[in-house]
């Protein structure tokens, strides 16, 4: 039996300690309101149970919610789907909220540690103490109304900051262009939701090929991550085996920094698996959206079809890979629910 220093259990122990998801908790709930965890069945949501990362909760008609989270506060109005969920950035884990379809109110506390960014299909958007509303159309577009503090609406190659009184519509696929003044366009979000809906109609190719690029960029951004980890993971091994090899010899301090360099590998790993689900967990709102556009045409042409086709065969190869049943029940069995956030291990 192998007999191992503090030092080097000290280092092996770190590869094992919980870390913390990114949630929230259930404050306030009326009418019809459920999650699923990635693609698991829907269940009820219930007032004051943790929602955590792969949580996916979606409103009905005449229903609404209010998370609670770090400090702030987070509504989700009615007919509205959106999901929690985490990516890591420059080692550093950073909280997110993917609004899919609908309208959702934030009111975060100034100072909080770690603001959750908001992403939709169309923007990120990087927050900066504030408070604000953001909805998501059914042809992808996406309208920013900012009351207090600053936001910055980042498209894909540019960004546009608001500042407190500022809005912004982004259409889907395109940047973040133009501001204008809240006081000076009264916005009857029934009547935006319903102009969204509209403008799907004779747009349906241009929005399924719109949606099919971003799908190509899903899935090339996922095989890097793959790529990432597997690398990660081979290098973890060898030092493994290194550091073995020095507790063998009774090298127990040159044992120990390869237990260290192991754990950094193994950090990376999990860091690209995070990515991974977050990319998985975007894609489900895409593909909902190419759902309900290609459900809602009569008779599609071949040309259509052939978009649709292709979007489900990337969608499948997701689903089947990482977006796994499962994972809530096995988090809730080692973790207490009523003591804080759900840990990973």
């Amino acid at each position: 039996m192998k007999k191992y220093t503090g030092a080097v259990l000290t280092a092996i122990l770190l590869c094992l300690l919980p870390l913390p998801l990114f949630c929230a908790v259930v404050d306030w709930v009326t009418g019809e309101v459920t999650y699923s965890h990635y693609k698991d069945e829907w269940r009820e949501v219930e007032l004051g149970m943790n929602l955590s990362a792969g949580d996916i909760v979606k409103t009905g008609i005449a229903s609404e919610a209010v998370l609670l989270e770090g400090g702030g506060e987070i509504h989700i109005l009615e007919n509205s789907q959106f999901s929690l969920s985490e990516r890591v950035e420059n080692q550093q884990k950073k909280p997110s909220l993917m609004l899919f379809l609908g309208r959702m109110k934030f009111k975060l506390g100034k100072g909080q540690a770690e603001e959750p960014e908001v992403r939709t299909q169309t923007v990120n958007l990087a927050i900066r103490g504030t408070e604000f509303e953001v909805g998501s159309g059914f042809d992808g577009s996406t309208l920013v109304l900012l009351t207090d503090g600053s936001v910055a609406v980042q498209g894909k190659t540019s960004e546009l900051v608001l500042t407190g009184g500022e809005g912004t519509e982004v259409g889907f696929g395109e940047e973040p262009k133009e501001k204008f003044r809240v006081l000076e366009r009264v916005i009857d979000w029934d009547e935006w939701f319903t102009i969204s809906e509209e403008a799907v109609k004779g747009n349906e190719l241009a929005l399924l090929n719109r949606i099919l690029e971003k799908f190509d960029e899903l899935f090339v951004q996922i095989k890097e991550y793959e790529k990432v980890r597997e690398e990660a993971l081979g290098e973890k091994d060898a030092l493994m085996a290194k550091r073995d090899e020095s507790v063998e010899a009774g090298e127990m301090e040159r044992a120990s920094e390869y237990a260290k360099e192991a754990n950094a590998k193994g950090k990376t790993a999990f860091h690209a698996i995070i990515n991974i689900r977050f990319l998985a967990l975007s894609s489900i709102g895409l593909y909902d959206m190419a759902e309900r556009i290609y459900t809602g045409i009569k008779e599609p042409l071949d040309e259509v079809t052939a978009v649709h086709e292709k979007i489900q065969a990337i969608f499948s190869w997701i689903e089947k890979s990482y977006l796994r049943e499962g994972d809530r029940e096995r988090l809730e069995e080692t973790a207490e629910k009523r003591k804080g956030c759900l840990t990973l291990f």
